[in-house]
């Protein structure tokens, strides 16, 4: 009887075992798909793994890119000493996309350098990039990454004391080669208006909305793509600036521009890149 009842125990005690490790091992499961965002948000996909460059490449030879690995992010200008003299960098992607929400969260951090060391903290997110790739920046649409806050003009000088007046606000929109790429936008005076009327051409405009987050802190974007049609910039959960109608020149003529590649800018300053995530679109 003492045998059959030590059997019995034994096989209760190995089947509870089973059961709470079981449990421990779904909910570590559980928690590492939804740390990360590309999982925990339906219908995304990841565009950086977190560990290695695969799926992009340089428009130019550079070195301004690597991997942190620690951050798991794209780091522009890892390691480079504060004041050096560098070079610009664009990253590409190796797929096009049309219709699509991207997502990505970008983090100022401390050093600037050589010639811009004392100029605003500058950056930039491109797509329906085109064209000659070996540009080092190509036929795009950019949306601006910058540190100047958005009421800043040419004329705030108080802001510009000590730094070179120019103003790289996050979420003005440039028209990278305006002269092969155009789109439509509202405006009132010289800024983006969702109430203004629309305008076409010129380099690109700024916009007054949106608040970056202090150096050191994550900012999220988020970019709204529908082919020829429409592109929503947004900062940190606001929108900040919308076109319509973008165009690309070919064979002498505006043509509708619906497709192209996707770019992240270094530009003299250290930042970081990461949970760079996109949803493809239904036509």
């Amino acid at each position: 009887m003492n045998r059959i009842l030590n059997r019995e125990k034994m096989k209760m005690e190995k089947k509870a075992w089973k059961q709470k490790n079981s449990v421990s091992f779904l909910t570590l499961v559980f928690m590492g798909l939804f740390a990360n965002p590309a999982f925990a948000e339906e219908g995304f996909a990841p565009l950086f793994d977190g560990e290695t460059l695969n799926g992009w490449g340089t428009t130019r030879a550079t070195d301004a890119f690597s991997v942190n690995k620690e951050e798991k992010a794209i780091h522009a200008y890892a390691g480079k000493k504060n004041g050096s003299e560098q070079v610009p960098g664009c990253l590409v992607t190796k797929k096009q996309y049309s219709r699509y929400i991207l997502r990505l969260e970008y983090k100022w951090l401390e050093n600037r350098f050589s010639p811009r060391t004392d100029w605003d903290r500058d950056a930039g997110v491109l797509f329906h990039v085109h064209g000659n790739l070996k540009k080092l920046w190509p036929n795009s649409i950019e949306m601006q990454v910058g540190e100047t806050p958005g009421t800043v003009t040419g004329k705030s000088k108080e802001h510009w004391k000590g730094r070179k007046p120019r103003r790289f606000h996050t979420g003005d929109l440039i028209l990278i080669q305006n002269n092969q790429v155009q789109a439509q936008y509202r405006r009132k005076k010289s800024g983006w208006d969702p109430n203004g009327e629309i305008y076409t051409g010129g380099k690109g405009v700024f916009t007054q909305f949106g608040i970056e987050k202090p150096k050191g802190e994550w900012n999220e974007i988020e970019i709204r793509v529908l082919g020829d049609k429409k592109a929503t910039f947004m900062l940190n959960g606001k929108v900040v600036h919308e076109i319509m109608n973008i165009q690309k020149m070919e064979e002498g003529k505006l043509v509708p521009l619906s497709k192209g590649f996707i770019g992240l800018q270094a530009e003299w300053a250290e930042l970081l890149y990461r949970n760079i995530r996109i949803k493809e679109l239904e036509k």
